[in-house]
């Protein structure tokens, strides 16, 4: 991918790296690997980041020349997979995650997992890198969003107020929950001990998700609802239920902490899927709004 830019409002002391870092977004630590791999050019020439930039002088970044090395390759190993794809452009890739897949490789699983698979697709595309922008949990279903570059998943962060990143989730929780819409805002942190489970806790993060209800069963006392996430926190929909001892069906983690019994005989995984995700692109800034099926086995309990 390549990135142009333009001069046309000189003030006579702009030099290329304040251009890349001010108006471009590029951080630092990309900038040092864009100025190793020659891949700032000015005028067609290869650039050095302290040169001044005249008006309508043309800055070309190639993000494609950057070079990494085998222990990135080594940590994506490709696996041919069939992938459900939602949306894709040069820069953005948005999948549809099955449950229990999980997102990128670990110590359990190196070479099955969802980013194995999206590597493998972007290798037919000639692309080499892979760089993930949003994540689920292994049981969790729904969209996950992948960056072709690492420019690309720097911008959700960096643009982050102007992408205004909306996910929401649909999940089935325990009990019969009155309130047909409600906000919870309760910090979240790592719970003491445990490198997976998260508890509220005043001294953690801030987060806040709102929840509408869609539908009750009161014969198998289960509530159906949308979760809409305003903070990304980990296990962030499951902790602010749980903590008000509405455990999503089938998440035995959070049932065995609360103590709440026959949490997975409706359905053998975390009943929570992402739906709908929106944002404004990070290049374009055109809107863009993706929204994928509830699977199978949430959909029959609904």
């Amino acid at each position: 991918m390549i990135i142009k830019f333009i001069e046309t409002n000189n003030d006579g002391n702009c030099t290329i790296k304040q251009i890349l870092k001010n108006k471009l977004d590029i951080s630092s630590k990309l900038l040092t690997k864009l100025k190793t791999n020659n891949c700032i050019f000015i005028n067609n020439n290869i650039a050095m980041v302290n040169n001044i930039v005249h008006e309508n002088d043309i800055i070309l970044v190639n993000f494609d020349n950057i070079k990494y090395d085998k222990t990135f390759s080594d940590k994506f190993k490709p696996y041919n997979y069939v992938l459900d794809i939602l949306y894709e452009d040069e820069y953005i890739l948005i999948v549809n995650k099955p449950a229990f897949m999980p997102v990128h490789p670990s110590s359990q699983n190196y070479t099955t997992t969802l980013a194995n698979a999206v590597n493998y697709y972007l290798k037919s595309k000639n692309i080499n890198t892979i760089h993930i922008v949003t994540r689920l949990d292994k049981n969790t279903s729904g969209i996950c969003i992948f960056a072709k570059n690492e420019y690309i998943q720097e911008l959700f962060i960096r643009r982050k107020e102007k992408i205004q990143m909306c996910k929401e989730y649909i999940c089935i929780a325990n009990g019969i929950i009155s309130n047909e819409h409600f906000v919870v805002q309760k910090n979240i942190s790592r719970k003491e001990g445990s490198i997976i489970t998260r508890e509220v806790n005043e001294n953690g993060d801030y987060a806040k998700t709102e929840f509408l209800i869609i539908d009750r069963n009161y014969e198998k006392n289960y509530t159906i609802l949308r979760a809409i996430l305003h903070t990304g926190r980990t296990h962030q929909i499951r902790v602010h239920l749980a903590d008000q001892g509405n455990v999503l069906l089938g998440d035995d983690l959070y049932a065995n902490e609360y103590k709440i019994q026959n949490i997975s005989q409706h359905i053998n995984r975390q009943a929570l899927h992402c739906e709908v995700v929106s944002f404004f692109h990070p290049i374009t800034f055109n809107k863009i709004s993706i929204r994928t099926d509830v699977p199978y086995d949430m959909k029959i309990l609904m």
